[in-house]
């Protein structure tokens, strides 16, 4: 985004205050990441109000989105404000404009499981061809995504968006505002579920996006996920079946390397061609293969993809193996958690040699259903692992009830409260040659474990 003061004010249907020639290069809702020249947009927070924040934000800002019944003084000279009844509203109103006005393709990355992981999969594959942007992190909900879009350079030829939600709604925003050109689905599963009373809800709230996809657009679905079985009668757009078995996108002569990660062909509508992925684990191969399927309907061929595979890496805490002192092996997936990523990471730990260490963080933002869903993974645990340590001080019960039920012996399970604890325990229980396994929801904090272990281990 590059607009003046003045171009804003009209593109939301607001008034300037101040200079109306000013220009926004950016913009941003949080004062701590504002860069110079951004757009800074005030919105009420959890516990304060972003208004209180506009003068140190007019520092680095140079213009702010304000909500014209707040009572604010004047803006410096070289500064503005754009006031508008709703501050949140006209933030998503200016991003949807940014969008239409630019000539790029908008590829939008959707779902429960690997979507941060397949999008910027899908940005490195993109990115020796076209000029890329994404969305950076998990920056991928109705108050992080319009930020993202409104700073991108205006070079960017292919935007590659992460599109989450937790409550009902929120999709049918940013589709709104991106209008895809490819709308990829990763695996739909148990994930944020606090504000759903079932999962066919869940599925309805991700399929906000079928509305949104160009009709000369792609939709790529996964073959695999029954729970996407209705997404093709939904869009006019072409679909593209991606999946490990049968489908137009697949991955054949597939080889697990444990933690040296997989390798076999890649098999594309445009043909096929060898792959080697360095990331351990079958579902970082599935990550890869949407990815590739999204690249395709981008215009790359079968030969451009597959080369890129080997140049593949995992975003911190998503999946890292770090080698510690004594033999020992940290698998890092310690930046989120949910009930179908953990089994997929205990499946990756059962591979492993010498003796296996699961350390499970309770799963947050599950509702109803968590007691539920950490019983399932506990026995999901007694077989993928020959030691569990748990962390959390309340769902950790369930865990331990579901591992107990399965047949892993109250012996090799142990239990804290939070992280400090774990890191404690961890350094009484590893022994040379363990694979460790250290996975949980973001609000456990297991990332300062590995962080720990891996100053004192190494």
């Amino acid at each position: 985004m590059r607009m003046s003061a003045d171009a804003v004010a009209q593109a939301v249907g607001g008034f300037v205050r101040g200079s109306h020639d000013v220009v926004v290069s950016g913009a941003e809702v949080d004062s701590r990441l504002i860069q110079n020249g951004d757009l800074f947009i005030a919105l009420p927070g959890a516990r304060v109000d972003g208004h209180t924040f506009i003068p140190t934000a007019l520092k680095r800002a140079t213009a702010a989105l304000v909500r014209k019944d707040v009572d604010l003084p004047a803006p410096p000279a070289d500064r503005a404000l754009i006031e508008v009844a709703d501050p949140m509203a006209a933030y998503h109103q200016l991003a949807a404009v940014d969008c239409r006005r630019r000539s790029w393709k908008v590829a939008t990355v959707t779902g429960s499981v690997g979507k941060t992981t397949t999008k910027d999969f899908l940005a490195h594959i993109l990115e020796t061809h076209s000029v890329t942007g994404r969305s950076l992190g998990n920056r991928n909900s109705t108050l992080g995504l319009p930020a993202q879009i409104l700073s991108q350079d205006d070079d960017v030829e292919i935007f590659v968006a992460e599109a989450g939600m937790s409550s009902p709604g929120e999709l049918n925003i940013l589709g709104k505002i991106l209008r895809p050109d490819v709308l990829l689905y990763t695996r739909i599963a148990p994930a944020h579920t606090e504000f759903f009373s079932s999962m066919e809800q869940v599925v309805e709230a991700k399929a906000e996006l079928l509305a949104h996809l160009r009709t000369d657009g792609v939709l790529i679905i996964n073959a695999d996920d029954p729970r996407q079985k209705t997404f093709a009668a939904r869009t006019e757009a072409r679909v593209l079946l991606y999946g490990l078995q049968e489908a137009e996108a697949r991955l054949e002569d597939l080889e697990d390397l444990g933690l040296e990660g997989t390798r076999g062909t890649l098999i594309l509508p445009s043909g096929k061609a060898p792959f080697q992925l360095p990331l351990a684990g079958l579902h970082q191969a599935e990550n890869f293969l949407a990815a590739a399927a999204a690249a395709e309907a981008l215009g790359l061929q079968a030969s451009d993809i597959a080369p890129r595979a080997a140049t593949l890496s995992a975003a911190i805490h998503r999946g890292n193996i770090i080698e510690l002192d004594n033999d020992v092996t940290l698998i890092d997936d310690s930046y989120n958690a949910s009930p179908e990523a953990v089994k997929r990471a205990l499946e990756l730990l059962a591979k492993c040699s010498g003796r296996r260490v699961a350390v499970l963080g309770e799963m947050y933002e599950l509702g109803a259903a968590a007691a539920a869903a950490h019983y399932e993974v506990g026995r999901h645990a007694a077989a993928n692992c020959d030691l569990l340590l748990t962390v959390g001080p309340i769902l950790s019960a369930a865990l331990i009830d579901g591992a107990v039920a399965a047949g892993l012996p109250p012996g090799r399970i142990h239990q804290v409260n939070d992280s400090g604890e774990a890191t404690t325990a961890l350094e009484g229980l590893i022994e040379p040659g363990d694979t460790v396994l250290i996975k949980g929801s973001r609000g456990i904090g297991l990332d300062h474990v590995v962080s720990t272990l891996s100053e004192g281990m190494s």
